[in-house]
Protein backbone atom coordinates (compact mmCIF):
# COMPACT_ATOMS: atom_id res chain seq x y z
CA UNK A 1 0.00 0.00 0.00
CA UNK A 2 2.72 2.53 0.39
CA UNK A 3 4.16 2.10 -3.36
CA UNK A 4 0.72 2.97 -4.19
CA UNK A 5 0.40 6.52 -1.47
CA UNK A 6 4.08 7.44 -1.84
CA UNK A 7 3.43 8.65 -5.48
CA UNK A 8 -0.17 9.91 -4.56
CA UNK A 9 0.97 11.74 -1.47
CA UNK A 10 4.10 13.39 -2.81
CA UNK A 11 2.42 14.64 -5.83
CA UNK A 12 -0.69 16.24 -3.95
CA UNK A 13 1.93 18.25 -1.63
CA UNK A 14 3.73 19.25 -5.27
CA UNK A 15 0.51 20.77 -6.41
CA UNK A 16 0.04 22.28 -3.29
CA UNK A 17 3.18 23.88 -2.50
CA UNK A 18 3.17 25.19 -6.43
CA UNK A 19 -0.26 26.39 -6.23
CA UNK A 20 0.35 28.12 -2.65
CA UNK A 21 3.77 29.93 -3.77
CA UNK A 22 2.82 30.90 -6.99
CA UNK A 23 -0.93 32.73 -5.37
CA UNK A 24 1.08 34.32 -2.62
CA UNK A 25 3.76 35.76 -4.82
CA UNK A 26 1.73 37.02 -7.27
CA UNK A 27 -0.63 38.79 -4.82
CA UNK A 28 1.98 40.20 -2.54
CA UNK A 29 5.40 41.11 -5.20
CA UNK A 30 5.39 42.88 -8.38
CA UNK A 31 8.03 40.16 -9.61
CA UNK A 32 7.53 39.71 -13.30
CA UNK A 33 5.53 36.32 -13.53
CA UNK A 34 8.44 33.84 -14.74
CA UNK A 35 10.36 34.89 -11.45
CA UNK A 36 7.24 33.72 -9.33
CA UNK A 37 6.56 30.50 -11.50
CA UNK A 38 10.24 29.72 -11.29
CA UNK A 39 10.96 30.30 -7.40
CA UNK A 40 7.44 28.18 -6.91
CA UNK A 41 8.42 25.74 -9.04
CA UNK A 42 11.39 25.06 -7.26
CA UNK A 43 10.07 24.94 -3.79
CA UNK A 44 7.71 22.53 -5.06
CA UNK A 45 10.15 20.18 -6.24
CA UNK A 46 12.03 20.54 -3.22
CA UNK A 47 9.03 19.37 -1.60
CA UNK A 48 7.96 16.72 -3.84
CA UNK A 49 11.70 15.61 -3.19
CA UNK A 50 11.35 16.04 0.87
CA UNK A 51 7.62 14.25 0.85
CA UNK A 52 9.43 10.86 -0.98
CA UNK A 53 11.66 10.67 1.52
CA UNK A 54 9.52 11.60 4.55
CA UNK A 55 7.04 9.38 3.34
CA UNK A 56 9.64 6.39 2.53
CA UNK A 57 11.23 6.73 6.14
CA UNK A 58 14.58 7.71 5.24
CA UNK A 59 16.41 9.97 7.93
CA UNK A 60 16.18 13.79 6.84
CA UNK A 61 18.60 16.30 7.86
CA UNK A 62 17.78 19.68 10.67
CA UNK A 63 17.19 22.41 8.13
CA UNK A 64 15.74 19.95 5.43
CA UNK A 65 13.05 19.09 8.19
CA UNK A 66 12.54 23.21 9.08
CA UNK A 67 12.13 24.11 5.47
CA UNK A 68 10.29 21.10 4.40
CA UNK A 69 7.89 21.33 7.52
CA UNK A 70 7.33 25.63 7.58
CA UNK A 71 6.30 24.68 3.13
CA UNK A 72 4.21 22.18 3.81
CA UNK A 73 2.36 23.06 6.40
CA UNK A 74 2.17 26.99 5.33
CA UNK A 75 0.89 25.70 2.13
CA UNK A 76 -2.05 23.52 3.36
CA UNK A 77 -2.95 26.48 5.90
CA UNK A 78 -3.13 29.03 3.47
CA UNK A 79 -5.12 27.08 1.01
CA UNK A 80 -7.68 25.98 3.64
CA UNK A 81 -7.75 29.90 4.66
CA UNK A 82 -7.26 30.93 1.37
CA UNK A 83 -10.22 28.84 -0.60
CA UNK A 84 -12.06 27.92 3.10
CA UNK A 85 -14.17 31.64 2.51
CA UNK A 86 -14.46 31.53 -0.62
CA UNK A 87 -16.28 28.19 -0.61
CA UNK A 88 -18.53 29.08 2.60
CA UNK A 89 -19.27 32.33 1.17
CA UNK A 90 -18.94 33.36 -2.23
CA UNK A 91 -19.84 37.14 -1.86
CA UNK A 92 -17.00 38.06 1.18
CA UNK A 93 -14.15 40.10 -0.88
CA UNK A 94 -11.61 39.82 2.31
CA UNK A 95 -12.22 36.24 3.09
CA UNK A 96 -9.25 35.13 1.40
CA UNK A 97 -6.82 37.65 3.44
CA UNK A 98 -7.51 35.47 6.29
CA UNK A 99 -5.47 32.90 4.59
CA UNK A 100 -2.76 35.09 3.47
CA UNK A 101 -2.54 37.31 6.52
CA UNK A 102 -3.12 34.94 9.05
CA UNK A 103 -3.30 31.17 8.62
CA UNK A 104 -0.31 30.93 6.23
CA UNK A 105 1.98 32.44 8.88
CA UNK A 106 0.93 30.13 11.67
CA UNK A 107 1.46 27.37 9.18
CA UNK A 108 4.71 28.01 8.92
CA UNK A 109 5.63 28.48 12.17
CA UNK A 110 4.17 25.40 13.60
CA UNK A 111 5.13 23.81 10.62
CA UNK A 112 9.06 24.79 11.54
CA UNK A 113 8.48 24.08 14.77
CA UNK A 114 7.14 20.48 13.59
CA UNK A 115 9.69 19.95 11.10
CA UNK A 116 12.40 20.83 13.81
CA UNK A 117 10.81 18.40 16.43
CA UNK A 118 10.69 15.50 13.57
CA UNK A 119 14.47 15.70 13.02
CA UNK A 120 15.28 16.29 16.26
CA UNK A 121 13.35 12.99 17.52
CA UNK A 122 14.49 11.13 14.33
CA UNK A 123 18.17 11.84 15.41
CA UNK A 124 17.31 11.23 19.14
CA UNK A 125 16.19 7.33 17.78
CA UNK A 126 18.84 7.36 15.67
CA UNK A 127 21.85 7.48 17.58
Amino acid sequence: MIRILKPMVTFLMFVIVLFAMTTILSITTQYPTWICATFSAVCAIWIGWSTWRLVSGEKIGVGSAVISGALMLGSLSFIVGFLGPIAITKDTSQGPFIGLLIAAPVGVIMGAIGGYLYAARQNAVGD
